[in-house]
């Protein structure tokens, strides 16, 4: 890998670097020609990332996508298995042709890669991307109503466990990020890379209380609490959700 994408790593810690640089290498040796591009996205691109905590996010765009070079993928990713889950996720893999075309699919990722990526190999498949703001309401409100749905199922199979309840919490704090950013994108205002600066614009743009999706951000970070108090986060956690998604809908 040069030098100067090193360099631009050198925010990472060591084993999330060298997983990074080794899954990448394999990936270009492998494609060569094929591979137009791959690009790292996401948290481990820009601030916020905790070992061990986040993922490893990567997009590969291939001139064409067949069965084997799907198997080459994975077995390049299975030597770098992720610790608890977490560590290089499942790469996102696009024929070239398919990237401007999905522009309007998935408008909240693609903004996402787009403001936070760093280019490994090949062209910047997103430099001239346009992202459509009905397209990103859209996509926040269905992505915020579908986390409101998916917590109180979610809730029913924790048995009450403070364990459960923890994990089902955080699962979902990306997501709720991720619609969160849109609704920034939406506001013609640029996402903060750090997860306070987020929330503190969501309540500055939208008069929206974010308290407790910031206190779940910081149980993801180590903080724990007893049972009691994590289902008394978990209804305040849904409500902050509710608002956020009834300042979308009123966006219409």
């Amino acid at each position: 890998m040069k030098d100067e994408i090193l360099q631009k790593l050198s925010h990472l810690p060591e084993k999330s670097r060298r997983v990074l640089t080794g899954f990448a290498d394999r990936i270009y040796k492998a494609f060569g020609d094929q591979l137009y591009s791959m690009m790292l996205f996401g948290s481990a691109a820009g601030g916020g990332f905790i070992e061990g905590k986040s993922d490893i996010n990567t997009l590969i765009v291939l001139e064409r996508v067949r069965v084997s070079d799907l198997e080459i993928i994975m077995e390049a990713r299975q030597k770098y298995p992720p610790q608890a889950g977490k560590g290089l996720a499942l790469p996102l893999i696009f024929e070239r042709g398919h990237v401007a075309s999905s522009l309007d699919t998935f408008p909240i990722e693609f903004s996402d890669m787009k403001q936070r990526h760093i280019a490994l190999y090949g062209a910047d498949p997103l430099a001239d991307a346009v992202i459509e703001k009905k397209n990103l309401r859209y996509q926040c409100e269905r992505e915020l109503k579908s986390m409101l749905v998916n917590l109180r199922r979610g809730f029913l199979t924790t048995g009450g466990k403070r364990e459960n309840i923890e994990a089902l919490l955080e699962n979902s704090l990306s997501s709720v990020l991720a619609a969160g950013r849109g609704m920034i994108w939406m506001a013609d205002r640029e996402p903060h890379d750090f997860i306070v600066d987020l929330l503190n614009d969501l309540r500055e743009i939208y008069n929206a209380d974010t308290s407790a999706i910031d206190r779940v951000w910081r149980l993801r970070k180590g903080h724990s609490g007893a049972t009691a108090m994590l289902e008394a986060l978990f209804e305040d956690y849904i409500n902050n959700i509710a608002d956020l998604a009834r300042v979308v809908d009123g966006k219409a």
